[in-house]
Protein backbone atom coordinates (compact mmCIF):
# COMPACT_ATOMS: atom_id res chain seq x y z
CA UNK A 1 0.00 0.00 0.00
CA UNK A 2 1.51 3.42 -0.95
CA UNK A 3 0.97 6.39 1.32
CA UNK A 4 0.05 8.84 -0.88
CA UNK A 5 -2.96 6.52 -2.46
CA UNK A 6 -4.44 6.20 1.40
CA UNK A 7 -4.32 10.02 1.73
CA UNK A 8 -4.79 11.39 -1.50
CA UNK A 9 -8.22 9.61 -0.84
CA UNK A 10 -8.91 11.88 2.33
CA UNK A 11 -8.18 14.73 -0.07
CA UNK A 12 -10.91 13.21 -2.73
CA UNK A 13 -12.92 12.31 0.08
CA UNK A 14 -13.07 16.19 1.01
CA UNK A 15 -14.08 16.80 -2.50
CA UNK A 16 -17.12 14.63 -2.43
CA UNK A 17 -18.40 16.07 1.05
CA UNK A 18 -19.12 19.31 -1.32
CA UNK A 19 -21.52 17.37 -3.53
CA UNK A 20 -21.81 16.22 -7.13
CA UNK A 21 -21.63 19.45 -8.08
CA UNK A 22 -18.20 19.64 -7.35
CA UNK A 23 -16.92 16.59 -10.11
CA UNK A 24 -19.13 18.57 -12.83
CA UNK A 25 -16.77 21.84 -11.58
CA UNK A 26 -13.65 19.71 -11.81
CA UNK A 27 -11.24 20.88 -15.04
CA UNK A 28 -11.41 18.07 -17.35
CA UNK A 29 -7.70 15.85 -17.83
CA UNK A 30 -7.11 16.63 -21.15
CA UNK A 31 -3.90 15.01 -21.74
CA UNK A 32 -1.50 14.97 -24.71
CA UNK A 33 -2.87 12.69 -27.62
CA UNK A 34 0.14 10.82 -30.01
CA UNK A 35 -0.55 10.91 -33.59
CA UNK A 36 -3.18 8.31 -34.91
CA UNK A 37 -2.48 4.82 -35.11
CA UNK A 38 0.74 5.32 -32.56
CA UNK A 39 -0.18 2.65 -29.95
CA UNK A 40 2.51 1.74 -26.93
CA UNK A 41 2.48 0.85 -23.32
CA UNK A 42 2.32 4.13 -22.22
CA UNK A 43 -0.35 5.44 -24.54
CA UNK A 44 -2.34 2.82 -22.83
CA UNK A 45 -1.70 3.28 -19.32
CA UNK A 46 -2.90 6.67 -19.73
CA UNK A 47 -5.97 5.96 -21.71
CA UNK A 48 -6.53 3.31 -18.28
CA UNK A 49 -6.22 5.90 -16.00
CA UNK A 50 -8.35 8.49 -17.79
CA UNK A 51 -11.60 6.17 -18.11
CA UNK A 52 -10.38 5.64 -14.24
CA UNK A 53 -10.61 9.18 -13.42
CA UNK A 54 -14.16 9.81 -15.18
CA UNK A 55 -15.75 7.01 -13.89
CA UNK A 56 -14.86 8.45 -10.66
CA UNK A 57 -16.35 11.95 -11.85
CA UNK A 58 -19.67 10.04 -12.96
CA UNK A 59 -19.66 8.96 -9.47
CA UNK A 60 -19.55 11.88 -8.14
CA UNK A 61 -22.17 13.07 -10.42
CA UNK A 62 -24.55 10.44 -8.96
CA UNK A 63 -23.36 11.17 -5.03
CA UNK A 64 -21.59 8.04 -5.06
CA UNK A 65 -18.78 9.26 -2.56
CA UNK A 66 -16.82 5.77 -1.63
CA UNK A 67 -16.92 4.48 -5.56
CA UNK A 68 -15.58 7.67 -6.67
CA UNK A 69 -12.74 7.76 -4.01
CA UNK A 70 -11.65 4.03 -5.44
CA UNK A 71 -11.69 5.15 -8.72
CA UNK A 72 -9.67 8.73 -8.27
CA UNK A 73 -6.85 6.57 -5.88
CA UNK A 74 -6.46 3.96 -8.87
CA UNK A 75 -6.20 6.62 -11.39
CA UNK A 76 -3.20 7.73 -9.34
CA UNK A 77 -2.73 3.89 -8.79
CA UNK A 78 -2.09 3.73 -12.68
CA UNK A 79 0.49 6.66 -12.82
CA UNK A 80 2.27 5.43 -9.61
CA UNK A 81 3.16 1.64 -11.04
CA UNK A 82 4.45 2.94 -14.91
CA UNK A 83 7.69 0.98 -14.67
CA UNK A 84 10.34 3.87 -13.63
CA UNK A 85 7.80 6.06 -12.11
CA UNK A 86 4.74 8.08 -13.33
CA UNK A 87 7.80 10.78 -14.54
CA UNK A 88 9.55 8.26 -16.41
CA UNK A 89 7.56 9.20 -20.14
CA UNK A 90 7.19 13.11 -20.52
CA UNK A 91 3.52 12.53 -21.67
CA UNK A 92 3.08 9.93 -18.65
CA UNK A 93 4.65 13.30 -16.77
CA UNK A 94 2.25 15.70 -18.07
CA UNK A 95 -1.12 13.34 -18.22
CA UNK A 96 0.28 12.62 -14.16
CA UNK A 97 0.35 15.60 -13.92
CA UNK A 98 -3.08 17.34 -15.54
CA UNK A 99 -5.03 14.60 -13.23
CA UNK A 100 -3.58 15.78 -10.11
CA UNK A 101 -4.80 19.31 -10.97
CA UNK A 102 -8.13 18.22 -12.08
CA UNK A 103 -8.49 16.52 -8.39
CA UNK A 104 -7.23 19.24 -6.95
CA UNK A 105 -9.57 22.10 -8.99
CA UNK A 106 -12.64 20.26 -7.64
CA UNK A 107 -11.24 20.33 -4.13
CA UNK A 108 -10.84 24.13 -4.36
CA UNK A 109 -14.08 24.02 -5.47
CA UNK A 110 -15.70 21.78 -3.15
CA UNK A 111 -14.10 23.96 0.47
CA UNK A 112 -15.52 26.39 -0.85
CA UNK A 113 -19.03 25.10 -1.21
CA UNK A 114 -18.05 24.34 2.72
CA UNK A 115 -18.46 20.49 4.44
CA UNK A 116 -21.90 19.52 3.10
CA UNK A 117 -23.37 20.96 6.30
CA UNK A 118 -24.83 23.91 4.44
CA UNK A 119 -28.52 24.28 4.47
CA UNK A 120 -30.03 22.48 1.49
CA UNK A 121 -31.69 24.20 -0.96
CA UNK A 122 -35.24 26.07 -0.85
CA UNK A 123 -37.48 27.51 -3.80
CA UNK A 124 -40.18 30.27 -3.74
CA UNK A 125 -43.28 29.36 -2.96
CA UNK A 126 -45.76 30.33 -5.97
CA UNK A 127 -48.39 30.96 -3.54
CA UNK A 128 -46.84 34.50 -3.06
CA UNK A 129 -47.04 34.89 -7.06
CA UNK A 130 -50.60 33.16 -7.94
CA UNK A 131 -52.17 34.68 -4.67
CA UNK A 132 -51.45 38.46 -6.27
CA UNK A 133 -52.84 37.74 -8.88
CA UNK A 134 -55.61 39.65 -10.62
CA UNK A 135 -58.58 37.45 -11.46
CA UNK A 136 -61.10 38.92 -13.32
CA UNK A 137 -64.98 39.24 -12.40
CA UNK A 138 -65.89 36.62 -15.12
CA UNK A 139 -65.09 34.02 -17.35
CA UNK A 140 -66.50 32.43 -20.77
CA UNK A 141 -69.18 31.15 -21.03
CA UNK A 142 -67.17 27.56 -22.67
CA UNK A 143 -65.42 27.89 -19.31
CA UNK A 144 -69.01 27.79 -17.85
CA UNK A 145 -70.56 24.96 -19.12
CA UNK A 146 -67.26 22.88 -19.51
CA UNK A 147 -67.24 23.32 -15.37
CA UNK A 148 -71.14 22.87 -14.91
CA UNK A 149 -71.18 19.08 -16.61
CA UNK A 150 -67.65 18.25 -14.92
CA UNK A 151 -69.13 19.45 -11.68
CA UNK A 152 -72.80 17.74 -12.65
CA UNK A 153 -70.80 14.00 -13.32
CA UNK A 154 -68.01 13.54 -10.91
CA UNK A 155 -68.82 12.97 -7.11
CA UNK A 156 -67.61 15.73 -4.85
CA UNK A 157 -67.61 15.41 -1.14
CA UNK A 158 -66.60 19.55 -1.05
CA UNK A 159 -69.13 21.93 -1.96
CA UNK A 160 -67.65 23.82 -5.14
CA UNK A 161 -69.13 26.83 -6.17
CA UNK A 162 -69.02 27.58 -9.93
CA UNK A 163 -69.23 31.65 -8.98
CA UNK A 164 -67.86 34.43 -11.29
CA UNK A 165 -64.44 34.42 -9.44
CA UNK A 166 -64.01 30.02 -9.54
CA UNK A 167 -64.95 30.44 -12.79
CA UNK A 168 -62.50 32.91 -13.74
CA UNK A 169 -59.38 31.23 -11.77
CA UNK A 170 -60.39 27.91 -14.24
CA UNK A 171 -59.68 30.20 -17.05
CA UNK A 172 -56.33 31.59 -15.42
CA UNK A 173 -55.42 27.82 -14.84
CA UNK A 174 -55.96 26.91 -18.45
CA UNK A 175 -54.17 30.12 -19.82
CA UNK A 176 -51.19 32.01 -18.13
CA UNK A 177 -50.71 29.52 -15.17
CA UNK A 178 -51.08 25.98 -17.65
CA UNK A 179 -47.62 24.84 -17.52
CA UNK A 180 -47.34 25.36 -13.62
CA UNK A 181 -50.82 23.66 -13.16
CA UNK A 182 -49.61 20.88 -15.05
CA UNK A 183 -46.65 19.78 -13.62
CA UNK A 184 -48.07 20.66 -9.79
CA UNK A 185 -50.43 17.79 -10.70
CA UNK A 186 -48.19 15.65 -12.24
CA UNK A 187 -45.95 16.21 -9.01
CA UNK A 188 -49.17 15.36 -6.69
CA UNK A 189 -49.44 11.67 -7.81
CA UNK A 190 -46.62 11.98 -4.73
CA UNK A 191 -48.67 12.75 -2.44
CA UNK A 192 -52.36 12.41 -3.14
CA UNK A 193 -53.10 9.10 -2.64
CA UNK A 194 -51.57 9.16 1.39
CA UNK A 195 -53.19 12.78 1.76
CA UNK A 196 -56.50 11.35 0.40
CA UNK A 197 -56.23 8.32 2.73
CA UNK A 198 -55.07 11.01 6.27
CA UNK A 199 -58.16 13.20 5.59
CA UNK A 200 -60.66 10.25 5.24
CA UNK A 201 -59.70 8.64 8.50
CA UNK A 202 -59.90 12.59 9.80
CA UNK A 203 -63.16 13.06 8.31
CA UNK A 204 -62.01 16.09 6.18
CA UNK A 205 -63.36 16.44 2.25
CA UNK A 206 -60.44 14.49 0.15
CA UNK A 207 -61.34 16.99 -2.12
CA UNK A 208 -59.42 19.47 -0.25
CA UNK A 209 -56.09 17.59 -0.72
CA UNK A 210 -56.18 20.38 -4.11
CA UNK A 211 -55.63 22.51 -1.34
CA UNK A 212 -51.97 21.47 -1.36
CA UNK A 213 -51.81 22.15 -4.97
CA UNK A 214 -52.79 26.10 -4.52
CA UNK A 215 -50.15 26.16 -1.69
CA UNK A 216 -47.15 24.58 -2.88
CA UNK A 217 -47.73 22.84 -5.94
CA UNK A 218 -46.76 19.67 -4.07
CA UNK A 219 -42.90 20.44 -3.56
CA UNK A 220 -41.68 20.08 -0.51
CA UNK A 221 -38.89 22.73 -0.74
CA UNK A 222 -41.52 25.68 -1.21
CA UNK A 223 -40.87 28.29 0.97
CA UNK A 224 -42.97 31.63 1.43
CA UNK A 225 -41.77 35.17 2.14
CA UNK A 226 -44.13 34.87 5.16
CA UNK A 227 -41.56 31.81 6.35
CA UNK A 228 -43.73 29.60 5.92
CA UNK A 229 -42.55 25.71 4.59
CA UNK A 230 -43.02 22.72 3.10
CA UNK A 231 -46.24 21.09 1.05
CA UNK A 232 -48.63 22.44 3.42
CA UNK A 233 -46.85 25.96 4.09
CA UNK A 234 -46.65 25.86 7.63
CA UNK A 235 -45.04 29.52 9.42
CA UNK A 236 -42.82 28.33 11.96
CA UNK A 237 -45.08 28.75 15.60
CA UNK A 238 -48.22 26.84 13.83
CA UNK A 239 -45.68 23.97 12.88
CA UNK A 240 -44.22 23.95 16.47
CA UNK A 241 -48.42 24.16 17.84
CA UNK A 242 -49.00 21.28 15.44
CA UNK A 243 -46.03 19.29 16.55
CA UNK A 244 -43.49 19.72 13.53
CA UNK A 245 -39.70 19.71 15.18
CA UNK A 246 -38.06 22.79 13.90
CA UNK A 247 -34.08 23.05 14.34
CA UNK A 248 -30.58 22.80 12.84
CA UNK A 249 -30.88 19.52 11.60
CA UNK A 250 -34.44 19.09 10.77
CA UNK A 251 -37.96 20.65 9.47
CA UNK A 252 -40.72 18.38 9.91
CA UNK A 253 -42.93 21.34 7.74
CA UNK A 254 -41.22 19.69 4.76
CA UNK A 255 -41.90 15.79 5.99
CA UNK A 256 -45.13 15.56 3.60
CA UNK A 257 -46.41 12.55 5.92
CA UNK A 258 -45.85 14.51 9.39
CA UNK A 259 -47.37 18.02 7.63
CA UNK A 260 -50.47 16.26 6.07
CA UNK A 261 -51.13 14.83 9.13
CA UNK A 262 -50.50 18.01 11.03
CA UNK A 263 -52.74 20.13 8.19
CA UNK A 264 -55.65 17.98 8.53
CA UNK A 265 -55.64 18.30 12.24
CA UNK A 266 -55.35 22.52 11.83
CA UNK A 267 -58.03 22.30 9.04
CA UNK A 268 -60.27 20.04 11.25
CA UNK A 269 -59.74 22.70 14.29
CA UNK A 270 -60.20 25.15 11.41
CA UNK A 271 -63.98 24.03 10.69
CA UNK A 272 -64.51 23.28 14.32
CA UNK A 273 -64.37 27.06 15.00
CA UNK A 274 -65.86 28.70 11.98
CA UNK A 275 -68.39 25.48 11.54
CA UNK A 276 -67.76 26.69 7.23
CA UNK A 277 -65.62 24.95 5.13
CA UNK A 278 -64.32 28.26 3.32
CA UNK A 279 -64.04 30.30 6.22
CA UNK A 280 -61.66 27.04 7.46
CA UNK A 281 -59.58 27.89 4.29
CA UNK A 282 -59.49 31.21 4.39
CA UNK A 283 -58.06 31.74 8.10
CA UNK A 284 -55.90 28.27 7.22
CA UNK A 285 -54.28 31.16 4.77
CA UNK A 286 -55.01 34.17 6.70
CA UNK A 287 -54.80 33.20 10.24
CA UNK A 288 -58.19 32.76 12.12
CA UNK A 289 -58.12 36.21 14.04
CA UNK A 290 -58.07 38.22 10.94
CA UNK A 291 -61.18 36.14 9.42
CA UNK A 292 -62.35 36.03 12.72
CA UNK A 293 -62.30 39.91 13.24
CA UNK A 294 -63.93 40.79 9.66
CA UNK A 295 -66.74 38.40 10.42
CA UNK A 296 -67.47 40.48 13.85
CA UNK A 297 -66.39 43.83 12.02
CA UNK A 298 -68.24 43.39 8.69
CA UNK A 299 -71.80 41.64 10.20
CA UNK A 300 -71.33 38.64 7.68
CA UNK A 301 -71.35 35.09 8.07
CA UNK A 302 -69.39 33.62 5.06
CA UNK A 303 -65.91 33.95 3.20
CA UNK A 304 -68.16 34.87 -0.53
CA UNK A 305 -69.48 38.39 1.78
CA UNK A 306 -66.77 38.90 3.54
CA UNK A 307 -64.76 38.52 0.49
CA UNK A 308 -66.61 41.74 -1.03
CA UNK A 309 -65.29 43.89 2.27
CA UNK A 310 -61.93 44.99 3.30
CA UNK A 311 -61.56 42.47 5.83
CA UNK A 312 -59.07 40.09 3.91
CA UNK A 313 -56.38 40.68 2.09
CA UNK A 314 -56.00 40.28 -1.94
CA UNK A 315 -54.50 37.14 -1.46
CA UNK A 316 -56.76 35.14 0.64
CA UNK A 317 -59.35 36.68 -1.44
CA UNK A 318 -58.02 34.77 -4.28
CA UNK A 319 -56.87 31.99 -2.51
CA UNK A 320 -60.69 30.05 -1.94
CA UNK A 321 -61.54 30.48 -5.27
CA UNK A 322 -58.18 29.01 -6.49
CA UNK A 323 -59.08 26.15 -4.55
CA UNK A 324 -62.03 25.27 -5.91
CA UNK A 325 -60.88 25.97 -9.36
CA UNK A 326 -57.92 23.01 -8.77
CA UNK A 327 -60.64 20.62 -7.14
CA UNK A 328 -63.11 21.30 -10.17
CA UNK A 329 -59.63 21.05 -12.89
CA UNK A 330 -57.97 18.12 -11.02
CA UNK A 331 -60.73 15.88 -10.87
CA UNK A 332 -60.89 15.96 -14.35
CA UNK A 333 -57.80 17.15 -16.95
CA UNK A 334 -58.78 16.44 -19.72
CA UNK A 335 -61.92 18.51 -20.06
CA UNK A 336 -59.68 21.77 -19.95
CA UNK A 337 -56.34 20.31 -22.23
CA UNK A 338 -54.57 18.91 -19.66
CA UNK A 339 -52.56 15.52 -20.70
CA UNK A 340 -51.55 14.56 -17.25
CA UNK A 341 -49.40 11.52 -16.88
CA UNK A 342 -49.26 12.07 -12.66
CA UNK A 343 -45.75 10.82 -10.55
CA UNK A 344 -45.85 7.55 -9.24
CA UNK A 345 -46.32 7.53 -4.88
CA UNK A 346 -43.22 7.26 -3.16
CA UNK A 347 -42.36 4.12 -2.44
CA UNK A 348 -39.63 3.82 0.72
CA UNK A 349 -38.00 1.41 3.68
CA UNK A 350 -37.39 3.13 6.52
CA UNK A 351 -33.17 2.74 8.31
CA UNK A 352 -32.00 3.79 11.66
CA UNK A 353 -29.50 5.81 11.14
CA UNK A 354 -27.07 6.64 14.58
CA UNK A 355 -25.80 9.87 13.98
CA UNK A 356 -24.11 12.01 11.32
CA UNK A 357 -24.16 10.62 7.93
CA UNK A 358 -23.83 12.15 4.51
CA UNK A 359 -26.76 11.67 2.26
CA UNK A 360 -23.90 10.78 -0.47
CA UNK A 361 -22.77 8.03 1.90
CA UNK A 362 -26.19 7.05 2.40
CA UNK A 363 -27.04 7.17 -0.92
CA UNK A 364 -24.15 4.60 -1.74
CA UNK A 365 -24.96 2.07 0.97
CA UNK A 366 -28.58 2.08 -0.42
CA UNK A 367 -27.41 1.55 -4.24
CA UNK A 368 -29.43 4.72 -5.02
CA UNK A 369 -28.90 8.44 -6.67
CA UNK A 370 -28.49 11.07 -3.76
CA UNK A 371 -31.17 12.94 -5.51
CA UNK A 372 -33.33 9.86 -4.39
CA UNK A 373 -32.18 10.22 -1.12
CA UNK A 374 -32.76 13.99 -1.09
CA UNK A 375 -36.13 13.55 -2.46
CA UNK A 376 -37.38 11.05 -0.03
CA UNK A 377 -35.83 12.51 3.17
CA UNK A 378 -37.18 16.45 2.45
CA UNK A 379 -37.33 17.49 6.00
CA UNK A 380 -33.66 16.54 6.70
CA UNK A 381 -31.91 20.68 6.69
CA UNK A 382 -28.17 19.49 5.32
CA UNK A 383 -26.76 17.15 3.78
CA UNK A 384 -26.70 14.63 6.37
CA UNK A 385 -28.95 12.70 9.15
CA UNK A 386 -28.15 14.78 12.82
CA UNK A 387 -25.70 14.55 14.68
CA UNK A 388 -27.03 14.57 18.21
CA UNK A 389 -29.74 11.75 17.71
CA UNK A 390 -31.22 8.87 15.56
CA UNK A 391 -32.86 9.38 12.53
CA UNK A 392 -34.82 7.08 10.32
CA UNK A 393 -33.67 7.78 7.14
CA UNK A 394 -35.69 6.67 4.13
CA UNK A 395 -34.49 4.72 1.23
CA UNK A 396 -36.05 3.08 -1.91
CA UNK A 397 -38.35 -0.37 -1.02
CA UNK A 398 -36.27 -3.00 -1.40
CA UNK A 399 -33.12 -1.70 -0.66
CA UNK A 400 -33.47 -1.62 3.00
CA UNK A 401 -31.35 -4.41 4.28
CA UNK A 402 -28.52 -3.83 1.94
CA UNK A 403 -28.42 -0.27 3.16
CA UNK A 404 -28.53 -0.97 6.60
CA UNK A 405 -26.01 -3.82 6.51
CA UNK A 406 -23.59 -0.93 4.90
CA UNK A 407 -23.96 1.75 7.23
CA UNK A 408 -23.36 -1.05 10.32
CA UNK A 409 -20.49 -1.61 9.06
CA UNK A 410 -19.47 1.97 7.66
CA UNK A 411 -16.13 3.09 9.05
CA UNK A 412 -15.75 6.18 11.08
CA UNK A 413 -14.15 8.63 9.15
CA UNK A 414 -17.04 7.70 6.12
CA UNK A 415 -19.53 8.71 7.88
CA UNK A 416 -19.35 12.36 7.73
CA UNK A 417 -16.15 15.07 7.93
CA UNK A 418 -16.85 17.83 9.83
CA UNK A 419 -14.72 19.69 12.18
CA UNK A 420 -14.83 19.39 16.35
CA UNK A 421 -13.88 21.84 18.76
CA UNK A 422 -12.76 21.05 22.39
CA UNK A 423 -13.79 23.57 25.02
CA UNK A 424 -11.39 25.04 26.88
CA UNK A 425 -11.37 26.65 30.51
CA UNK A 426 -13.01 30.26 29.96
CA UNK A 427 -14.16 29.39 26.61
CA UNK A 428 -18.23 30.18 25.84
CA UNK A 429 -20.41 29.94 22.31
CA UNK A 430 -19.87 33.34 21.57
CA UNK A 431 -16.09 32.93 21.92
CA UNK A 432 -15.69 29.87 20.25
CA UNK A 433 -17.84 31.00 17.40
CA UNK A 434 -16.01 33.79 16.60
CA UNK A 435 -12.99 31.84 16.18
CA UNK A 436 -14.51 30.00 13.58
CA UNK A 437 -16.84 32.74 11.79
CA UNK A 438 -20.00 31.66 13.03
CA UNK A 439 -22.51 33.58 15.64
CA UNK A 440 -23.44 31.86 18.85
CA UNK A 441 -26.91 30.49 17.88
CA UNK A 442 -25.31 28.88 14.62
CA UNK A 443 -22.73 26.72 17.09
CA UNK A 444 -26.20 26.14 19.73
CA UNK A 445 -28.31 25.35 16.72
CA UNK A 446 -25.47 22.84 15.39
CA UNK A 447 -25.19 21.19 18.95
CA UNK A 448 -28.86 21.32 20.02
CA UNK A 449 -28.21 23.01 22.35
CA UNK A 450 -29.39 26.51 24.39
CA UNK A 451 -27.58 29.19 23.24
CA UNK A 452 -27.55 30.24 27.10
CA UNK A 453 -26.12 26.97 27.92
CA UNK A 454 -22.61 27.00 30.21
CA UNK A 455 -20.07 24.85 28.11
CA UNK A 456 -18.07 22.18 30.52
CA UNK A 457 -14.34 22.08 29.94
CA UNK A 458 -13.42 19.09 27.55
CA UNK A 459 -16.66 19.25 26.10
CA UNK A 460 -16.96 18.51 22.10
CA UNK A 461 -18.51 20.60 19.99
CA UNK A 462 -19.61 20.23 16.03
CA UNK A 463 -18.43 23.06 13.98
CA UNK A 464 -20.08 22.93 10.96
CA UNK A 465 -18.28 25.17 8.33
CA UNK A 466 -15.16 25.79 6.92
CA UNK A 467 -13.16 28.69 9.23
CA UNK A 468 -12.77 31.35 6.31
CA UNK A 469 -8.87 31.41 7.50
CA UNK A 470 -8.76 28.03 5.88
CA UNK A 471 -11.21 28.16 2.52
CA UNK A 472 -8.70 26.59 0.18
CA UNK A 473 -10.31 28.86 -2.97
CA UNK A 474 -9.88 31.92 -0.32
CA UNK A 475 -5.81 31.20 -0.11
CA UNK A 476 -5.78 30.63 -4.04
CA UNK A 477 -7.29 34.16 -4.38
CA UNK A 478 -5.09 36.13 -1.92
CA UNK A 479 -1.69 33.47 -2.96
CA UNK A 480 1.00 32.98 -0.20
CA UNK A 481 1.36 35.04 2.65
CA UNK A 482 4.49 37.51 2.27
CA UNK A 483 5.52 36.66 5.43
CA UNK A 484 5.68 32.61 5.08
CA UNK A 485 8.99 31.58 4.19
CA UNK A 486 8.27 30.02 0.35
CA UNK A 487 9.59 25.89 0.49
CA UNK A 488 9.99 24.56 -3.34
CA UNK A 489 8.76 21.38 -3.93
CA UNK A 490 10.51 18.38 -5.94
CA UNK A 491 9.73 18.41 -9.01
CA UNK A 492 8.33 14.21 -8.29
CA UNK A 493 6.81 15.10 -5.34
CA UNK A 494 2.63 13.82 -4.91
CA UNK A 495 0.42 16.58 -3.62
CA UNK A 496 -1.96 15.22 -0.75
CA UNK A 497 -4.13 16.25 1.73
CA UNK A 498 -3.78 15.04 5.58
CA UNK A 499 -6.85 15.97 7.60
CA UNK A 500 -5.92 16.57 11.69
CA UNK A 501 -6.66 13.85 14.16
CA UNK A 502 -6.20 14.40 18.02
CA UNK A 503 -2.93 14.05 19.39
CA UNK A 504 -1.59 15.42 16.01
CA UNK A 505 1.33 18.03 15.88
CA UNK A 506 3.26 19.54 13.10
CA UNK A 507 6.91 18.31 13.89
CA UNK A 508 4.83 14.45 13.98
CA UNK A 509 3.19 14.74 10.68
CA UNK A 510 6.79 16.59 9.51
CA UNK A 511 8.48 13.27 10.49
CA UNK A 512 5.74 10.94 8.91
CA UNK A 513 5.85 12.39 5.70
CA UNK A 514 9.33 13.22 5.86
CA UNK A 515 9.55 16.89 5.61
CA UNK A 516 9.76 19.98 7.64
CA UNK A 517 7.55 22.05 10.00
CA UNK A 518 8.23 24.92 7.88
CA UNK A 519 7.64 23.12 4.96
CA UNK A 520 4.40 22.11 5.78
CA UNK A 521 3.88 25.98 7.24
CA UNK A 522 4.78 27.56 3.80
CA UNK A 523 2.38 25.01 1.97
CA UNK A 524 -0.61 26.23 4.22
CA UNK A 525 0.02 29.56 5.28
CA UNK A 526 0.23 28.44 8.68
CA UNK A 527 1.80 31.35 11.00
CA UNK A 528 2.47 28.91 14.03
CA UNK A 529 2.19 25.20 15.18
CA UNK A 530 -1.58 25.23 16.43
CA UNK A 531 -3.64 22.66 14.54
CA UNK A 532 -7.30 21.93 15.02
CA UNK A 533 -9.31 18.26 15.08
CA UNK A 534 -10.61 18.14 11.34
CA UNK A 535 -8.46 20.68 9.46
CA UNK A 536 -7.22 19.54 6.45
CA UNK A 537 -3.40 20.31 5.61
CA UNK A 538 -1.91 19.94 1.84
CA UNK A 539 1.23 18.06 2.00
CA UNK A 540 3.73 17.40 -0.72
CA UNK A 541 5.70 13.99 -0.86
CA UNK A 542 7.43 11.50 -3.06
CA UNK A 543 7.65 9.06 -0.15
CA UNK A 544 6.41 5.50 -0.46
CA UNK A 545 5.85 2.62 2.01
Amino acid sequence: MRAPLATLGLAVAALALAGCGAGRGAAPNTVPRPAAGVSDAVTERIARAEALLQEGLGSLRQGHVNAARERFDAAVEAYLEAPGGAYSDPRLAESYRRTLEAVHVAEVEALAQGQGLGETGLEPALIDEVGDLPIAAGASEEVRRTAEAAVAEETNDFPVELNDRVLASIELYQGRLRDWFAEALARGGRYLPFIREVFAREGIPQDLAYVALVESAFKTSAYSRARARGVWQFIPATGKRFGLQQDWWVDERSDPKKATEAAARYLKALYEQFGDWNLALAAYNAGEGRVARGLKKYGVRDFWSLAQTRGLFRETKNYVPLIHAAIVVAKAPERYGFQVTPDDPLRYERVAVEGAVDLRTIAECAGTELETVRQLNPELRRMATPANRTFEVRVPEGNGAVAKTCLDALPADQRLRFRTHTVARGQTLSTIGRKYGLTASDLAAANGISVRRLLRIGQELIVPYEPPQRSASTRAARGPRPTAPRVETREDAVRLSYRIKRGDTLSGIASQYGTTVKAIQSWNGLRGTRLAVGQVLTLYTGRRN
